[in-house]
């Protein structure tokens, strides 16, 4: 078995990648000429220097594309990959274990999985301005990191990163990675494997990482209405109401967060509020279908996860309340806007 280790790099000096090579090298307990890293530049004029990349005693690949995005560049990856299992990995992320390979391998050796998820761990700053480690234990919809994937079951079945998706796209492509998959051919690492490394620069950590949600909400509209127009079309209608279920009921739990009650939020706070009547808008049809039992589960399921994460204010009005507040006030986002 062969293993493509897919990396999108743009822009960022040779230095903020040395970690992840470096974290591959020290890989114990593999056959290196089983391993490629394919290096894809979201733009040219960027590429790393032969000198820089040489120093490796792997294959490292480099391949360069027109500025398109993540999503673009990590597709370009996939499609100049042969190997039999591709991984996609962040330039500023590492492997957090020297066996993290070795464990991908014997799955993927096994020859009986599709896709494998892993633990990781997210290197982040407490309240306190202090660095700690958070632990991701669970399966996850979220994140690329620590999943593989058999390549010819992702070309099989269509499953690519959506290319108009350029903020929260992970979500769409594990989701279809895992969504289309036999739950028997799902391979889990429950050791973390992977390090999602702080990077103040980082899209998702600039600034203030709290607003965060508020501040990409079309983005993630854009990713909502991308993934469940996939389930639609693929005849999967019960994915589908269920990702317009917990559209629904994350939006209204992220509407009752700390960040959504400043004041100086408020233009921020309508915008989202106008992009999530849109979406409500063009499938509220299919909502209404959702059974009692599906919209109380996904509703604690979304209430539990605020509560984690701490950012919950209060609920200071309910879903209905709420939903009749964008019914009076929200002006929807046009068609020709939402941009999938």
């Amino acid at each position: 078995m062969t293993l493509d280790i897919i990396v999108t790099h743009y822009q960022e000096p040779f230095s903020v990648g040395v970690p992840l090579l470096n974290s591959i090298a020290m890989q114990r307990m593999v056959d290196f000429r089983d391993i490629t890293v394919r290096i894809v530049n979201d733009g040219k004029g960027h590429e790393l220097s032969d000198a820089e990349l040489g120093q490796y005693a792997y294959r490292i690949e480099q391949m360069s594309i027109p500025k398109g995005g993540v999503s673009r560049a990590r597709n370009a990856g996939l499609d100049a990959s042969t190997a039999d299992w591709v991984m996609f990995c962040d330039f500023d992320d590492l492997f957090s274990s020297v066996f993290a390979l070795y464990m991908i391998f014997c799955a993927m050796n096994e020859d009986r999985f599709d896709t494998l998820w892993s633990a990781f761990t997210e290197e982040t700053k407490d309240p306190d301005g202090k660095m700690v480690l958070v632990a991701h234990e669970k399966q996850d919809y979220v994140f690329i990191h620590g999943k593989a994937h058999r390549r010819q079951y992702l070309v099989e079945n269509g499953i690519r990163f959506h290319p108009k998706l350029t903020v929260h796209e992970d979500v769409f492509f594990t989701m279809m990675a895992l969504k289309l998959c036999k739950p028997e051919r799902i391979a889990a690492i429950r050791t973390p494997i992977y390090c999602w490394r702080w990077n103040e620069n980082s899209v998702v950590r600039k600034d203030n990482s709290e607003d965060y949600v508020l501040d990409t909400y079309d983005h993630l509209i854009r990713q909502r209405i991308a993934l469940t127009e996939e389930f639609l079309k693929r005849g999967m209608m019960e994915d589908a109401i269920t990702a317009i279920v917990k559209t629904v009921c994350d939006s209204y739990y992220d509407s009752q967060q700390f960040t959504w009650q400043k004041p100086e939020n408020l233009q921020k706070v309508r915008k989202a509020e106008n992009w999530f009547a849109a979406y409500l808008k063009r499938y509220a049809n299919y909502y209404v279908k959702a059974s009692p039992r599906l919209t109380a589960t996904v509703a604690d399921a979304s209430r539990a996860n605020a509560v984690k994460k701490g950012t919950l204010y209060m609920e200071r009005e309910t879903l209905k309340d709420w939903f009749q507040h964008i019914m009076d006030t929200a002006k929807p986002i046009p068609m020709h806007e939402q941009n999938v």
